[in-house]
Formats: C-alpha cells, sequence, structure tokens
C-alpha cells in the first residue's frame, strides 16, 4: 500500500513526465506539419483558350517559365468554349492546393457575371485572383477582300442595310464591346456566335461574316499574311504593330473602348503562400526578356499587378463592363 505521502509524490513525477511529453509533442508537431516545399508535383495551368491562339501561346511561355524557375513542370490544359465559363468553373470546382490554375481573360470574371444569370461559378467567391500579366488590345477586322476599307464604310453600311451585315463573337467580352460600338454608331446586324475565336477565324476570312473584333495577338498575323484588313484598335492608343490603324476613340467612339488583359487565378482557399510564390513568379516573368519579346511580336502590353492589386482592378472592372453592359441593352443569357 502507498501512503498518502508516497501517492502525492508519484501523482507529482506523474504530472511532471505528461508535462515534458505535452512539451516534446509541441516541439514536433511544427516539423510534423509543414507541408512539402510547393510544387512538388506537376501543376495544371486551364486556359480559357483554343490551342494556337495568342493567348495559348502567352500561357506556354508562361507555364515553361514557371517550370524553369521551380524545377517542377508547369503545363497547359485548353479548355475553350461556353464563354470561358467551362475552364473557369472547372478550376473554381478544383481542389484549393494550388496544382490547378486558371488562366483567363478579363470577360470570364468581369463580364460573364452580368452576362448570365445561371452562372455556375461566382467569380468573386470562387476564384482567387494570382496576378494580372498582360493588357490586350482589341481590334475591329474584316476579310481581306471586304469592300470596306474604314470603320466608318463599315458602319455606314451596316446602317444602309439594317440587320443584312453579320458579326461574330467568341466571347462574352467580344459580344459587350461589338454591341457598345453597335450602339454608338445605330447599327443593327446579326451577332454570330462562336465557341472560340480560332473557330470562328476561317469564317471570318473566307467573308462568311462580315467583321468581327479579335485580340491584336491573334489579329496582327492574320493582317501582317494578307487575309484580314484591321480597321480600329481598342486600346488608348495605337498598337505598335499595327501603327496606321486608328483607335476608337480617334474615330469618335471612345464610349466604347475597352480591353481585355490576361490573369492567372487560383481556386478560392489555396494557401496564401502559394498565393503569394505564384503572384511573384508570374509578375518576373511579365519583366523577363522572352514575355517582352512576346509583346512586341503580338502588340500585346505588359501590365503587371500583384494580387491584391489584381483583386482591386477587378472589382472596378466589373463596375465598367456592368455599365456596357447596362447601357447596349445586351439581356443576360
Amino acid at each position: 500500500m502507498f501512503t498518502h505521502s508516497q501517492d502525492s509524490t508519484t501523482r507529482r513525477q506523474w504530472v511532471r513526465l505528461l508535462s515534458l511529453w505535452g512539451t516534446l509533442l509541441g516541439l514536433a508537431a511544427p516539423a510534423m506539419a509543414q507541408p512539402a516545399a510547393y510544387p512538388d508535383h506537376p501543376v495544371r495551368i486551364v486556359s480559357v483558350s483554343g490551342a494556337g491562339t495568342g493567348v495559348d501561346d502567352f500561357t506556354r511561355l508562361a507555364a515553361k517559365y514557371l517550370s524553369d524557375k521551380t524545377g517542377k513542370s508547369f503545363y497547359v490544359e485548353n479548355r475553350p468554349g461556353a464563354n470561358s465559363i467551362l475552364a473557369s468553373d472547372h478550376v473554381a470546382k478544383a481542389a484549393p492546393d494550388g496544382y490547378t490554375l486558371l488562366l483567363a481573360v478579363a470577360s470570364a470574371v468581369a463580364a460573364n457575371p452580368y452576362m448570365f444569370k445561371n452562372l455556375p461559378y461566382d467569380a468573386n467567391k470562387d476564384l482567387l485572383p494570382i496576378a494580372r500579366m498582360s493588357v490586350v488590345p482589341i481590334v475591329m477586322t474584316v476579310p481581306a477582300t471586304s469592300p470596306y476599307r474604314s470603320l466608318d464604310a463599315l458602319l455606314a453600311a451596316a446602317r444602309a442595310r439594317p440587320g443584312k451585315l453579320s458579326y461574330g463573337t467568341s466571347t462574352s467580352g467580344y459580344k459587350v464591346m461589338t454591341a457598345a460600338i453597335n450602339g454608338l454608331a445605330k447599327v443593327q446586324a446579326l451577332d454570330v456566335p462562336y465557341k472560340s475565336s480560332s473557330g470562328m477565324l476561317p469564317d471570318l476570312i473566307a467573308g462568311t461574316i462580315d467583321y468581327a473584333m479579335l485580340e491584336v495577338s491573334q489579329a496582327v498575323p492574320q493582317v501582317e499574311g494578307g487575309k484580314l484588313r484591321a480597321l480600329a484598335v481598342s486600346s488608348p492608343v495605337r498598337v505598335a504593330a499595327l501603327p496606321e490603324v486608328p483607335t476608337l476613340s480617334e474615330l469618335g467612339l471612345g464610349d466604347a473602348t475597352l480591353t481585355s488583359w490576361l490573369g492567372l487565378f487560383a481556386p478560392a482557399g489555396t494557401p496564401r503562400p502559394i498565393v503569394d510564390k505564384l503572384s511573384q513568379l508570374a509578375v518576373e516573368f511579365v519583366a523577363s526578356p522572352e514575355a517582352q519579346a512576346h509583346f512586341a511580336r503580338r502588340g500585346t502590353a505588359a501590365y503587371p499587378a500583384a494580387s491584391g492589386e489584381f483583386a482591386k482592378a477587378i472589382r472596378e472592372d466589373q463596375a465598367r463592363w456592368k455599365h456596357y453592359i447596362t447601357t447596349t441593352g445586351l439581356q443576360p443569357e
């Protein structure tokens, strides 16, 4: 039998032992909980654009840069169509672990919330901005065989024949931009929707549709190749790759000026250290010689913004796109 004194001593010894054990566990826990360095396996970048577009070229260039910098594979998966909804929704519902990212254009998060009634993702709640990487001027184009050699001539012809001319749109963004121009010019024309700009391009070149707006990186090679004619650019100033092409503002349509951008996103809930690391790498990529050469060749421009600044810019863009959608009378689908 233990005496009362012996029992108390034993209890004190057990308490000290348990306390020591708890301390050791506490010291070991941080080391045990440390996650593997990110990334430790391949990272997928889902692109809203089809293969062979300027956006796709840029995405693959960024993926190579990220792969080189981290020593792990970043690869591109193209999911074009449905006004960027397919790709955006897929990433919005992916695991928030940094291994599924989205390379999106402005319409996916700035226009779609106001163009679709039952969008399967919430651009503000389900997608986390990582970095804005580029601004993309938009070019109004016609086939090289078109009789219209200026935007004024095209719009005059459309006014003279209401509903007879047709234009192609491949995203909600292009739909809004073209509707803004048509509305300001008091033009009625037929909207022909396509799943992607690459799918629309053959019809535009062939003259199946009369006009369409394209990202500058997609328009420039076709203009230089003699397949399309550029009539105007949406940027505030002329594009270096198309120095003879006037801006919408020069043509009296400045109120319709909208540009797109390319940005990197992750599913909401992705750990902040991963987002910050990717944001820093993305901004560094934009300043790289490879990216700068791409911008010069394609007519786009660097416009880097880290995660917080990008999130603020998106909110401002959403207000701008909502204004255009409302004033042009476009109805959500």
